[in-house]
Formats: structure tokens, sequence, C-alpha cells
């Protein structure tokens, strides 16, 4: 686990561009509703978006050389967020609540299968400071699986990582 400040404008740089990201998927959620979270689209989008600023951040501050996938384009990708020596790395973004817990969507991850080598999770305590935790893509596959509010997910508490 490593702990990492960031500066507080990336919540309003994700939020404009998780409101684009948002209204750029509006039509797949018309043809796929199950990718419709309803009120709370424009809030996945942008948490979505800080933690790839963050994880940007961070490896920019650590002068890391790394390639990072658009954060808005006309349609979503199904490319690693980032590439890192190779590696093909999914980011996952959650705010700290009660549960503690990290969470991967069961059918994303699946489509992930030869496409993804790692996840990174950015773990937001508060509006300036966040926590990372990387786990390697095969060891989702053994998380327990259950119905979450819109889909199912793996998901592991943090404690136990």
């Amino acid at each position: 686990m490593v702990t990492f400040n960031f500066p507080k404008s990336f919540w309003i740089i994700a939020e404009q561009i998780g409101l684009a990201r948002t209204v750029v998927n509006k039509e797949l959620t018309i043809k796929a509703p199950r990718y419709d979270r309803g009120e709370k689209n424009q809030h996945v989008d942008t948490l979505g978006i800080l933690g790839e600023l963050i994880a940007m951040e961070y490896l920019t501050q650590k002068n890391y050389e790394f390639t990072a996938a658009q954060l808005l384009d006309y349609k979503p990708s199904k490319n690693a967020d980032l590439i890192i020596k190779g590696k093909r790395i999914d980011v996952k973004t959650s705010r700290k609540s009660e549960y503690e817990m990290l969470l991967v969507n069961e059918e994303a991850h699946n489509k992930g299968l030869n496409k993804i080598d790692l996840y990174l999770f950015v773990y937001i305590l508060n509006e300036s400071t966040a926590e990372f935790y990387s786990v390697n893509y095969d060891e989702v596959n053994k998380w327990p699986c259950k119905l979450m509010k819109y889909t199912n997910a793996f998901y592991t508490k943090i404690i136990d990582l």
C-alpha cells in the first residue's frame, strides 16, 4: 500500500471530464441499460477519471515511463488505462467507506482476460489523499463474487490484501 497526496483541483477537472464522459456514454446506456447507473452515472464517471488522474500524477512524480489511454473518447475503451513496462493496468477507483472494500465488476473482469495484467486500485481517503493497492489479474478470480447494487462484482476487504 502506498499513500499519495494529490491536488484538490483534480476534483474539478474530474467532474468536468466525468460529465463529458457521461454525455458521450448516454447512447450506450440507452442501448445497453445494464450499464446505466441512473443518477450515479456522472458520479461513477467522475471517480473513474479522478483515479486515473491521481495514478498518472503519481507515476509522473516518480518519473515512471507510462502510456495512458485517452480519458475521453467517443465510446468506452476496451484497452488498459495504463501501460508500464509492458504491463497492462486497469485503474479502479473508490472512496473510503465503512465497508473498506475493493470491487471489480465481474463482466468487465472477464472481458479483461488477456487484456489486463494488473489492477491498480485508487482508494480515495479524503479530498487530497489516496491509497494505492495493486492486484494481479488472476488474483481477482480467487475473490468472492456477488450481486452488488447494480451488477455482480468480485470483492475483497482491504485488510485482507
